[in-house]
């Protein structure tokens, strides 16, 4: 057992309590911002296929040291982590846009002349 001195238990126990909160908090704030960036429409990139969702590291190495990394293989896991962190989802579509009934304009919205 390790020895700690009695004048250092209460900032040990207030750096262990902030620290936690510190940790949660950052994991919330970089979730917000994930959740924003998944939002955006996302391409296809050739020979890859289609990007389904984003992991952040810290649920990666969580849910693989509990249960095993092959659980990111299974399908029905992957479903119901999606299913309980919706922000982890991303907007993807194939590699190609295509733009139906879109004409460009024939009229010149602006003109620079050069002498």
């Amino acid at each position: 057992m390790l020895s700690i001195p009695s004048d250092l238990v209460p900032q040990l126990e207030k750096e262990l309590r902030q620290g936690f909160q510190m940790n949660r908090v950052n994991a919330e704030v970089q979730a917000k911002q994930n959740a924003r960036f998944n939002a955006i429409k996302h391409k296809s990139v050739e020979g890859l296929g289609q990007l389904k969702c984003r992991i952040p590291p810290d649920a990666y190495h969580f849910w693989g040291q509990k249960l095993g990394y092959d659980c990111w293989n299974d399908n029905q896991f992957l479903d119901e982590f999606l299913r309980d962190n919706p922000q982890c989802r991303v907007v993807s579509g194939g590699t190609k846009e295509i733009s139906v009934g879109w004409v460009p304009s024939t009229t010149p919205r602006s003109r620079t002349v050069y002498k």
